[in-house]
């Protein structure tokens, strides 16, 4: 749900009709993805350790660290659905594969703990978690800048400033579309050879400058229009991060599930190396994900939760105020007076004049869709330098630090609820610090359930997750108001 946020915060269309972007970029996603499975490339642990004297991979083992994987994600992701806080299935899957591998080798390999900690590669997990977390802070200032600057250049009348300089915007927003799907939505597809691939990169300054002409040309025609244009930019994001999502990140998340069938059925399987995920695992794994985001409540509380934390003007909030909340408010706003009092009268009157949110219409959406649109483009652009540069990133993260971001940038918060905006934003940063932990936890345990019991650990498990799920369905939230 997170990278529908904005075009369902920003009421860009129905909810039919973005489902129906959403839809098509999944499946199309799911259907020219390679399948290549990017965490067991990077070799979170080493499968080495879990094959006989022969070279052959021992089942049980890793049958014993997937099935424990899969186990503890659903209840962890279910768990954070359920409360509607945003988490990430790579940080939930790496946490896990590193728990589960330390169980498997722990009870199985005889060389006590220090021998169970020796099959991580720890460079690589390491400068996985680096990198993510790293982009949380990266997101949340750059989408920042960019949305105050955009607001200084654009105002909030968008009919007297949009045909004089509508075409800067929309033309820079569908480069960065553009960037996107080439370096993240379309890395590695199986419709693209690395040749067609090698082609795009040389000539990426040419196709870049095309797509900015060109949508730029669209917004001078389209000048007294400018809901229409930037509308587009809006579901154009949506639907390119739909196919990045599909094409990338899907394959983690069934990634441990693939590998285990693949276990059994191909013989000589190389888990550490290219493991490619079929196209028809792909392909329903992406149906029953269109299904949940169509029909799923707690999906919509994920939204909820994601809109009202930067939405514009006064909203109620889910979240209580806190002390750790009002003190980083009343640090933020002595940064503001301290900035103000440096910066030249003249400047500051103009850049508050164009900046000030205007009196809130109660019918008005949440986001204004030229906030959705620098959500959207921020996001991509922030996503596709990374994985252009072949840093792991959480589209998760990336996609929800953006959007708080460009809401401060946008001066939506209050001195009635920014405490309770920011304590919100706090309980969101610590879920994802602890996810780790309990990601890496729960594996643990769920794998020594089942390589310590055997075949009886199989219908324990399973009786656990079934019973959490069911226990978790029971809790009662309030009903969404967004998405």
């Amino acid at each position: 749900m997170n990278f529908l946020n904005s075009a369902f915060g920003s009421r860009v269309a129905r909810r039919r009709v973005i489902m129906v972007i959403a839809t098509v970029g999944i499946l199309f996603g799911a259907l020219t993805s390679s399948g290549l499975m990017e965490v067991a490339r990077r070799g979170v642990f080493d499968p080495g350790h879990f094959v006989d004297a022969q070279g052959a991979i021992i089942l049980t083992s890793i049958l014993a660290l997937y099935l424990g994987v899969m186990a503890a994600d659903v209840l962890l992701l279910d768990l954070f659905n359920t409360f509607g806080l945003p988490t990430s299935t790579t940080v939930s899957i790496v946490s896990e594969l590193v728990g589960a591998s330390i169980a498997v080798a722990l009870w199985t390999n005889g060389e006590g703990v220090q021998g169970a900690l020796g099959v991580i590669n720890s460079g690589p997990v390491l400068g996985i978690y680096t990198a993510i977390f790293l982009s949380v802070v990266t997101a949340f200032v750059s989408a920042a800048a960019v949305m105050f600057l955009v607001r200084v250049v654009y105002g909030h009348d968008l009919k007297a400033s949009f045909p004089r300089w509508g075409w800067l915007w929309t033309g820079v927003s569908f480069a960065a579309m553009a960037y996107f799907v080439l370096f993240k939505g379309l890395q590695g597809a199986a419709i693209l050879d690395e040749g067609t691939m090698s082609t795009l990169r040389d000539g990426i300054f040419w196709i870049l400058g095309g797509v900015f002409l060109v949508a730029g040309g669209m917004a001078v025609v389209w000048r007294h229009r400018p809901a229409r244009v930037i509308g587009a930019i809006v579901l154009t994001g949506t639907g390119a991060l739909s196919i990045a999502f599909a094409g990338n990140d899907l394959v983690n998340f069934i990634g441990p599930s693939v590998a285990a069938f693949q276990a059994v059925l191909v013989e000589g399987i190389d888990l550490s190396g290219r493991v490619e995920t079929p196209a028809w695992a792909l392909l329903l794994a992406g149906a029953i994900m269109v299904t949940a985001l169509a029909r799923s409540q707690k999906a919509r509380r994920v939204t909820d939760t994601e809109i009202r934390l930067a939405a514009q003007g006064h909203t109620k909030q889910r979240f209580r105020k806190s002390r750790i909340g009002a003190a980083l408010v009343t640090l933020g706003y002595a940064c503001l007076g301290l900035v103000g009092r440096l910066t030249p009268g003249g400047l500051r009157s103009r850049v508050e004049g164009r900046t000030a949110p205007p009196p809130l219409d109660p019918s008005a959406p949440p986001y204004d869709l030229l906030r959705a649109s620098v959500n959207l483009t921020v996001a991509a652009l922030l996503i596709s330098i990374g994985t252009a540069n072949g840093l792991p990133l959480s589209t998760t993260y990336i996609t929800f630090m953006a959007a708080m971001g460009a809401s401060l940038g946008d001066r939506t918060w209050r001195a009635a609820d920014a405490e309770q905006r920011v304590t919100g934003i706090l309980v969101v940063l610590g879920g994802w610090l602890i996810t780790g932990l309990i990601a890496a936890a729960g594996a643990f345990v769920m794998a020594s359930l089942i390589v310590l019991t055997g075949t009886a650990g199989l219908p324990i498990v399973a009786v656990l997750v079934a019973f959490g799920v069911w226990r978790l369905g029971r809790v009662r939230q309030p009903e969404p108001e967004h998405g």
